[in-house]
């Protein structure tokens, strides 16, 4: 079972200089990583199959992506620190159908080795989104997804009405997350044990975009097992049962 470390975890007193050495050392670890396969590659380009030179460059270019992912969460946390954690509300009405279809393709290389199995309810309302906050929450969603897999197990991804909602949820296959603990996984600088890169603030930054767009974010259980991270979208209208 995987356990989340707690709220007094020691990266929670860190100060701006502290923070940026914490960013520091995590791009280290993601650039010697890409630079390990560029020198690969270098040193043992005729030796290498064309099929092994497409695999390195892919496994460069995903950890490019977590490298972006990072970056992109502690340009949220600037901003959030610098405005007493209220993120700015904004958003226009999208086609959710269009929008989750059209990130497909960019969430698809973070997935690495897992296949993404997406459905989506037809004939969605259109909701009050914004693509790059939206993007932004599938990929730490997606990354986190990736970190509690098995390999080559398939993350869902599931998108549905829900009253004057629409909800969008991210199940992987690993352990799950302990009831005592889901209210504190998207708590600042609360990680899970064992979960690789990052100093844990994806799903904080998750529940702020969501929230800045007027919906909410959870964590449950999935249907096969695994933890299942959901959030919503306002419908753009006041749904009409009748």
């Amino acid at each position: 079972m995987a356990v989340r470390s707690t709220s007094d975890d020691p990266l929670a007193g860190l100060s701006a200089d502290e923070l940026l050495r914490v960013l520091g050392h995590e791009i280290g670890n993601l650039v010697t990583i890409v630079s390990g396969y560029g020198q690969m590659l270098r040193d043992h380009w005729e030796l290498l199959t064309e099929y092994r030179r497409l695999d390195i460059v892919a496994r460069m270019n995903r950890q490019i992506d977590q490298l972006r992912v990072l970056i992109d969460n502690f340009q949220h946390l600037r901003w959030l620190t610098a405005s007493s954690q209220q993120m700015p509300a904004y958003g226009s009405t999208t086609n959710v159908n269009d929008l989750l279809k059209a990130l497909a393709d960019d969430l698809a290389p973070l997935a690495d080795d897992h296949p993404l199995e997406i459905d989506i309810e037809a004939d969605l309302p259109p909701v009050v989104a914004d693509r790059a906050a939206v993007q932004h929450v599938m990929m730490n969603l997606i990354v986190n997804a990736t970190k509690f897999s098995p390999a080559e197990a398939p993350i869902a991804i599931e998108v549905r009405q829900d009253g004057d909602e629409v909800r969008v949820s991210v199940t992987d296959r690993g352990e799950g997350i302990p009831s005592d603990q889901r209210d504190h996984v998207f708590e600042k600088f609360v990680r899970l044990q064992d979960g690789g890169i990052g100093v844990g603030l994806g799903l904080f930054i998750c529940r702020a975009l969501v929230e800045s767009l007027g919906g909410r974010i959870w964590a449950g259980d999935g249907a096969a097992g695994g933890a299942c991270i959901s959030f919503t979208l306002p419908v753009s209208e006041p749904f009409d049962e009748d």
